[in-house]
């Protein structure tokens, strides 16, 4: 009985040896993001203020792993006070991920290129602040401008408009679907054509009370451990069928979001020649948007202009042909790549908004160099495709005498 005993608590030992190992390798390699969000009421989500850590793509933790500093107003940025100084012009950028840019080191970014180039040509000094938020649609670009971006008291105000995302994201009820949860207020269309601002202030539903000590457990490893969550991750990935037993007994949470429709990801809807009438709403959502941040930026005294930024689908490889192989169900349909961009150029001219697309730039310089642009797993730009943004984007706006 005694050697059952020793036995066991070799094994409990060398568990427990085994977990902490587990967790020193995930916070020394860096296997999972350190926490730099948080929910907020404005927002949905916003950085943490002040919050420092590592960001990593949790598929491949070695494909970059960067340093990332949050300033005190919660901008990926360096510090800025609200006060412009004297003779300063200021742009404000607005965007998701790729304006957040956790991807590269700060200085690398598009918006940190444009800084110093434009410095060089002009002899007004030119601040560019960054206010983009991995994540966001132009419905929270619209509200962080409107509660915090006009306090910067900007000249220029740069909307980095990301087609493939951004539409579906400005959409309450798909988005809702698409992440399995509301997580954000959203602007949606009144009877009249006019927005409507819906679930703001944003307040999440209270989390239930553990129903018993493995939710407990479940849930202090979720808040607290760098290693649960890749894991979890793992098994999910990996072990489809032990994964559907955790879930059976409460270990793991069940898939959240409808992200394939009729066999078709969600996603690719925004591509077809002919749209249901939700991808319909989607754009008119948009469309009503961006006239709406026009509108606040100009009566703040600032001209607003767009980036199209790329789609990797138009500059890299034949994305059609690999997405009609792997989903069946499109074989049947129409599709058209340089839909969202065309309908994009189109609203732009009508509504005199200047704006500048890079597709044709980005393809050319991936057929020069042979080098990529994107992360070939994460999909945002690398260090070259940030620095080719930035120097495309100065050209554009000294070229356009959009700053002075």
């Amino acid at each position: 009985m005694r050697k059952v005993g020793i036995a066991f608590g070799a094994v409990v030992l060398v568990g427990l040896l085994l977990l902490v190992g587990l967790e020193v390798a995930a916070r020394t390699l860096h296997w999972w993001p350190d926490p730099l969000f948080q929910p907020d009421e404005r927002f949905g989500v916003f950085h943490i203020p002040n919050a420092e850590g590592w960001w990593v793509n949790i598929d491949v933790p070695d494909e970059f792993q960067t340093y990332v500093r949050i300033n005190s107003k919660g901008l990926r940025d360096r510090e800025y006070p609200y006060e412009k100084p004297p003779g300063t012009f200021r742009i404000l950028v607005l965007g998701d991920s790729y304006a957040d840019a956790l991807e590269v080191p700060l200085e690398d970014s598009f918006q940190e290129v444009l800084e110093v180039r434009l410095n060089e040509r002009l002899d007004q000094p030119v601040e560019v602040i960054n206010g983009g938020v991995w994540g966001y649609g132009n419905d929270q670009e619209l509200l962080f401008y409107r509660l915090e971006g006009r306090k910067y008291q900007p000249d220029l105000v740069l909307l980095a408009f990301q087609p493939n995302s951004d539409v579906l994201e400005n959409h309450r009820e798909m988005e809702t679907r698409y992440m399995g949860r509301e997580y954000k207020p959203f602007f949606v269309l009144g009877e009249e054509g006019e927005l409507e601002l819906v679930n703001f202030p944003f307040r999440p539903e209270p989390e239930p009370p553990p129903r018993n000590g493995l939710e407990r457990v479940k849930r202090f490893l979720a808040a607290n451990s760098r290693a649960y969550p890749v894991v979890s991750r793992f098994i999910k990935a990996r072990l489809r069928g032990v994964a559907t037993w955790l879930r059976e007994i409460g270990v793991m949470d069940p898939p959240q979001g409808e992200t394939v429709a009729g066999g078709i990801p969600m996603g690719m809807y925004l591509y077809a020649a002919d749209y249901p009438p939700e991808w319909e709403e989607a754009w008119a959502v948009t469309k009503a948007i961006i006239t709406q941040l026009r509108q606040e930026v100009e009566a703040d005294g600032a001209r607003l202009v767009v980036v199209i930024l790329p789609d990797r689908h138009l500059v890299e490889g034949d994305y059609l042909a690999w997405a009609l192989r792997t989903y069946p169900a499109m074989q049947g349909k129409e599709w058209d790549l340089d839909k969202p961009n065309r309908m994009m150029r189109e609203f732009l001219e009508e509504q005199g908004i200047p704006y500048l697309e890079m597709v044709e730039e980005f393809r050319q310089r991936a057929e020069e160099t042979g080098r990529p642009l994107y992360y070939p797993r994460d999909g945002h730009w690398n260090v070259e495709g940030h620095r080719l943004a930035g120097d495309l984007i100065a050209d554009w706006l000294v070229e356009r005498s959009l700053v002075r």
